[in-house]
């Protein structure tokens, strides 16, 4: 009877072992899955703040965009001195959020993740599908792409087909070259 005993108190040991164990496993995937959903919830709160900075960025950038060609040597150095302070606000600013511009330079491979083309130029010094020219900046937090950069992209020219010229072309083509 002890014997009996003993083995059904090993048998509820194990069973409530396997239960805690099961609870124990359940306990880390629920705080595993609490900790993931806590960090994606972190980056679309700052992916939304960010995509609010860029309107301020995007001011930045126009106000230190001048033309000094007519203006005396004082407002030029105002001036100059006014845009390298907006740049470093930029550069702060950006900082802050944990922006990074997308500037792809001319030449660049265009691609499709990071960049948007708002418009085609049929340019021979550039391989096709290559950025010509930056319209608006683009950004990316955290790896993921907040707004992609606006590029105008490079096409193929259209080939020129050479017209033979026809019979009367040609008669004519004759007839001026008799007369001279």
């Amino acid at each position: 009877m002890e014997q009996q005993t003993v083995e059904e108190l090993k048998q509820k040991a194990d069973k409530f072992e396997s239960q805690y164990n099961k609870l124990k496993q359940e306990f880390k995937e629920y705080i595993e899955v609490s900790r993931r959903t806590e960090e994606k919830r972190r980056v679309e709160i700052r992916t939304d703040l960010s995509r609010k900075l860029l309107v301020v960025a995007d001011s930045l950038t126009r106000i230190t965009v001048s033309d000094n060609g007519q203006s005396c040597e004082n407002m030029k150095d105002y001036s100059d001195n006014f845009r390298k302070n907006i740049e470093v606000i930029y550069d702060q600013m950006l900082h802050a959020s944990g922006l990074i511009p997308i500037e792809p330079g001319a030449g660049d491979k265009f691609d499709d993740q990071r960049h948007i083309a708002v418009g085609f130029e049929n340019r021979t010094e550039y391989p096709r599908n290559s950025i010509i020219q930056i319209v608006r900046k683009g950004y990316l937090c955290e790896n993921n792409v907040i707004r992609p950069a606006e590029v105008i992209i490079s096409k193929e020219p259209a080939e020129q087909k050479t017209i033979k010229p026809g019979f009367w072309d040609r008669l004519i083509g004759l007839i001026k070259r008799k007369n001279k």
